[in-house]
């Protein structure tokens, strides 16, 4: 087969069906497999594939500029990818998705720059992100459910569409959230805890007002961070997750009031050079974790 073929094919398996093979190759998932639905067919919707106007065109080469995008090509009926040194975003099929593709990398970016700051490096790896081109491929084709954000894979993140986390008022927090994340397990070479992993990632998106919302979806709030890892590895039950996430980003947040920012991010640059949490945290905190975790779960003793 030629280079061409061979990249078409590629585009078919990664971007019509979001990527199913792409997911299998890449590494450690943290999260059970599930049992995947069928997938349904993929029908551009007609105001995405449409050609792009001149408003839309000037944001687009403006946003290449800021973001050195080196590789920005597009396939009929296949999609399109975005990509820069660092980061790369597909998009499926519709000229008009050019938009969403640009719109994870901006955000991929902006996220890659404040990890830059808090933890004084990024990774070196580059990312890649998947865009999905509807709900029902994202679940069929990662074995997630609709109310899980993403999948992250090695180093691949599949995401569910723009549009739709746009039209939530979640784009914002969403993108950057999930790069948060990555970035947090390749830093600490998957050894943080996974409260540490969401609550951080939480933190770092600024992603509070959301997590609050959804208290309603569950009852008790106390978690103990065992409680909390193990939910979070599930990930089978909505109200435990979500109560999970909300425990995390709570003890997190009391952490860094009381340690700071800095202090949270030496602790998984810490785990990455040690797997001995109680070192790890004595160097970023000056104290053993147990310590640490305790105080950090302070906010819920008066949260009932």
């Amino acid at each position: 087969m030629s280079a061409h073929g061979i990249e078409r094919a590629l585009l078919r398996a990664v971007i019509a069906t979001a990527v199913a093979c792409a997911l299998a190759s890449c590494g450690k998932d943290n999260s059970p497999p599930q049992q995947q639905a069928e997938v349904k067919p993929y029908v551009v919707p007609k105001q995405f594939d449409r050609e792009l106007n001149d408003s839309e065109l000037d944001s687009l080469q403006r946003m290449r500029q800021t973001h050195r995008v080196t590789r920005d090509e597009y396939w009929d009926g296949y999609g399109g990818v975005l990509a820069n040194d660092e980061l790369e975003v597909w998009y499926p099929d519709g000229k008009v998705n050019a938009l969403q593709g640009m719109a994870m990398l901006k955000l991929a970016a902006e996220a890659r720059a404040r990890v830059q700051k808090v933890f004084g490096t990024v990774p070196s790896e580059r990312v890649v992100i998947i865009c999905a081109p509807d709900i029902d491929l994202y679940v069929a084709q990662t074995g997630r459910q609709w109310w899980h954000y993403s999948r992250i894979v090695g180093d691949t993140i599949s995401i569910q569409p723009p549009i739709n986390l746009h039209t939530r008022g979640l784009l914002t927090i969403v993108g950057p959230r999930e790069y948060y994340e990555w970035a947090i397990i390749k830093l600490s070479k998957g050894r943080a805890p996974r409260w540490v992993q969401e609550g951080f990632a939480s933190h770092l998106a600024r992603e509070a007002p959301v997590l609050e919302d959804l208290r309603q979806d569950f009852g008790t709030v106390e978690m103990s961070t065992r409680d909390m890892d193990s939910a979070l590895e599930r990930e089978s039950d909505r109200q435990a997750t979500r109560r999970a996430y909300y425990n995390a980003y709570r003890t997190v947040e009391e952490i860094v009031k009381a340690h700071g920012e800095d202090a949270m991010a030496r602790f998984v640059l810490a785990l990455g050079e040690n797997d001995d949490q109680d070192a790890a945290s004595r160097s970023a905190f000056g104290e053993d974790y147990d310590q640490v975790v305790e105080a950090g779960r302070g906010w819920a003793r008066g949260a009932q």
